[in-house]
């Protein structure tokens, strides 16, 4: 893996956009990502995902959405603005219930777990998959790695800005797996219409930030990142569905 020094320095050869451009420019590398054109992705489009795709994206994608308050939590600890902070705040209290834990996400997720078969206990004694603990693991290291510009841009660009567009293929994959039932898939459904809200305000208290070429190289490495480990995290959903055996 090169070392994050050599990523800099690699990123020097491109000219780095002024600041007011900085938003479209972070947006245009989560549009032409790889991530789009990944044969998990392709499958939801198409609405050809198999029942052991389906439980194990279920399995897999609630250790990343558990352990998301954290990410928010170590973004809260690590940026000194007072500004900053209470953006983050409310986006850590919306992913926490707001106060009800019935209506946390994770709460949620587990209404489409339950929904495949999987009960809270085998949830929670479910093998994490290595691409599932390197996403995981990607997340909780931007802080240290780049800072609060890093994991402000990975959570806006890699995460929020994204959700909408992909959670929308994937629910469209999981209506075409098999029958839900109502409430089963409002994790989903609550994602599709207010990340783009939390982006905007992401953006907008990380724009400020960015005050020089190292600046903004930071932030597009720590969001190339994020998604190249979604990436892989597709690919392990993949690989262990593969693995299991078909079920009906």
């Amino acid at each position: 893996m090169k070392s994050l020094q050599s990523e800099l320095c690699a990123s020097q050869t491109a000219c780095a956009p002024l600041a007011a451009e900085a938003g479209e420019h972070f947006r245009q590398i989560a549009r032409n990502h790889a991530l789009w054109r990944h044969p998990f992705v392709k499958l939801c489009r198409a609405g050809r995902l198999t029942l052991p795709q389906v439980r194990v994206l279920g399995a897999q994608m609630y250790q990343f959405c558990h352990a998301f308050p954290c990410f928010l939590a170590s973004a809260l600890a690590t940026c000194q603005a007072d500004d900053a902070r209470l953006v983050i705040g409310e986006n850590l209290w919306e992913e926490l219930g707001e106060g009800d834990p019935a209506r946390a996400h994770a709460a949620l997720f587990r209404r489409f777990t339950r929904a495949i078969g999987l009960t809270d206990a085998q949830l929670a004694a479910v093998r994490v998959e290595p691409e599932t603990k390197a996403l995981i693991d990607a997340y909780r290291n931007l802080s240290d790695a780049f800072g609060a510009l890093g994991i402000l841009g990975a959570l806006c660009y890699a995460s929020e800005g994204i959700v909408a567009a992909l959670y929308s293929h994937i629910q469209r994959g999981l209506q075409q797996a098999g029958p839900f039932e109502a409430g089963a898939l409002e994790f989903f459904e609550v994602h599709l219409h207010v990340d783009d809200g939390h982006a905007d305000k992401l953006e907008s208290i990380l724009m400020p930030m960015l005050r020089t070429p190292e600046d903004m190289r930071r932030v597009e490495l720590a969001i190339r990142i994020a998604l190249d480990a979604r990436c892989c995290f597709f690919d392990g959903v993949l690989n262990a569905a593969a693995a299991a055996p078909e079920r009906t």
